[in-house]
């Protein structure tokens, strides 16, 4: 049975014949709202796996890989690129391998910061992914990223400024996939399930690094395939057309639009999240930008992910010429080495995530307190173990490597932390408020390389220990912030009218509003 408003006459009479299942999948809206089933029908729960929800956040694990190992194959690849950081035990560069570039520091500091001067972008392309398809933004995303690294090879030779803009087009395509990817979390995962799910998108990034760290160190090795270094970058092009091909068939933008979910999967996910903004087509929705820009939450969560990323940017980038320079690795064990804080990043962000689900299902613990108690470990470990690395010297190199370990493990800590809260706050538009917050990210990726550059010009330990002293420093700022500050409540600003209507502790809602304690046909999008 449908029950109808005064505003439903907008419905024709064949949509009003349709069954209730029929409806949920043909006016879907952003995030899906109630189906009009009785409570006592509805499917509380729904198997993880197999599921489509997991197989959506196995795809964008994918795709955070290729987009990820598309970016940090440049911290190995300018090791074996740059004419000053090659040797060759015989003294004699091979004839058939590919030309050495004579790029300067502040060169080389330019071209990592490009990254982030494409990421800019984001505070444009944040609102795009609450509005438009998330799934094409993410297909473009990985094309755009995939074209830069497949022509960086016989363009950088020409000109240092071509390696520039191929690194500005890879974090414009991350800036196109970052709040793509938060936006169909928010549509696809229940509340309950987001930390995990996001845990598990973003340890792609991890993957990613994992696959062409040690790839990029033995291709660098050897001048057989493309001459050296170039093949680093056609590998990288290549694992992204293949993750295009795959998502084509299997990604879709929300549930509704998945022909092959069940329906009891897709009225899960459709109740558990009734109670977000869902009130107007994706095309009609205004971002409340006024709220975001004064949400203390919001800034807490900014400010909480930039330190968080600052030191993440000195292990991801900077850790093979770290390990090189300090240490004395050549090309093959410092790929091995850089990835092992990678991996411990990897499991930390998994696991943490995992706890967080369970904690939030098997105890008292409210999900603030929990998301600001790993996040508070995270940020203590992620600086003293950062710390810890420059009290020892090449004799000692394996004990540098387990401390940046345990300091990537700690920073993993933050996902269900910092990171589930930028997601949390505000459901409906996590696109904006990602690329908002991503866009403060950006601007210190720029500096970061910049600043890393200047200390570092002749690559000795004491100026390796300067950066990771500012890193530390930077890394523990959260702890103040995020707990009085931060939270993972759903701000006022962000709920849809009934669920602020049903909230007596809410008072923001007007006393003489109309809204409806049950959604009806005309606030379903008909996108």
């Amino acid at each position: 049975m449908v029950v109808l408003t005064k505003k439903s006459v907008k419905i024709s009479y064949d949509d009003v014949a349709k069954s209730p299942d029929q409806l949920l999948r043909s006016m879907s809206s952003v995030h899906p709202i109630s189906d009009g089933i009785p409570s006592q029908q509805r499917p509380l729960t729904y198997r993880w796996f197999p599921s489509w929800r997991f197989m959506t956040s196995i795809m964008l694990c994918f795709c955070f890989g290729c987009v990820h190992l598309m970016n940090s194959n440049m911290g190995m690849a300018i090791v074996c690129m740059v004419n000053s950081s090659v040797t060759y035990d015989n003294e004699t560069y091979p004839e058939n391998a590919a030309p050495l570039l004579d790029w300067s520091s502040d060169e080389q500091g330019y071209i990592f910061s490009a990254f982030n001067a494409g990421l800019l972008v984001m505070l444009f392309t944040g609102g795009m992914a609450d509005k438009f398809n998330a799934k094409y933004m993410i297909l473009v995303s990985v094309a755009i990223a995939s074209l830069a690294n497949l022509t960086l090879p016989f363009m950088a030779p020409i000109s240092v400024y071509w390696a520039i803009f191929s690194r500005f087009l890879v974090g414009f395509a991350d800036a196109l996939l970052q709040p793509a990817m938060n936006s169909l979390i928010t549509r696809w995962f229940p509340t309950s399930e987001r930390s995990y799910a996001l845990g598990l998108a973003t340890g792609g990034r991890q993957i990613g690094t994992l696959i062409i760290i040690p790839a990029a160190g033995a291709l660098c090795s050897q001048t057989e395939i493309f001459g050296g270094w170039p093949s680093i970058f056609y590998l990288s092009g290549f694992i992204g057309i293949i993750f295009i091909f795959s998502y084509i068939f299997l990604g879709a933008d929300k549930p509704s639009k998945q022909t092959c979910i069940t329906d009891n999967e897709l009225k899960f996910i459709t109740i558990s999240n009734q109670s977000e903004d869902v009130g107007k087509k994706r095309t009609e929705r205004k971002v409340p930008w006024k709220n975001i820009l004064t949400s203390g939450a919001v800034w807490a969560s900014v400010i909480s992910l930039v330190c968080h990323e600052f030191p993440l940017m000195t292990l991801i980038m900077f850790l093979p010429s770290y390990l090189h320079d300090v240490h004395h690795y050549h090309s093959t064990e410092n790929g091995i080495l850089s990835a092992l804080p990678t991996v411990s990043l990897w499991f930390a962000k998994i696991g943490s995530s995992y706890l967080n689900t369970w904690l939030q299902k098997n105890t008292s613990w409210k999900k603030d307190t929990i998301c600001k108690v790993l996040n508070s470990i995270g940020s203590i470990g992620l600086g003293v173990f950062l710390l810890a690395a420059t009290f020892l010297d090449k004799s000692h190199a394996w004990m540098a490597v387990l401390f940046l370990c345990l300091s990537m493990a700690s920073a993993g800590l933050h996902t269900p932390g910092c990171q589930l809260a930028l997601v949390s706050v505000a459901p409906a538009y996590s696109g904006a408020v990602t690329g908002f917050t991503f866009f403060f990210v950006a601007v210190s990726g720029i500096i970061h390389p910049i600043i890393t550059k200047m200390i570092v010009k002749d690559r000795t330990a004491a100026e390796w220990n300067l950066v990771f002293y500012i890193s530390t420093v930077i890394a523990i700022f959260p702890i103040v912030i995020f707990n009085v500050w931060g939270s993972t409540e759903v701000q006022w600003w962000a709920k849809s009218k009934a669920s602020m209507q049903q909230d007596p502790n809410n008072k923001k809602m007007s006393k003489s509003s109309k809204a409806p304690s049950t959604p009806s046909i005309d606030s379903i999008d008909m996108a």
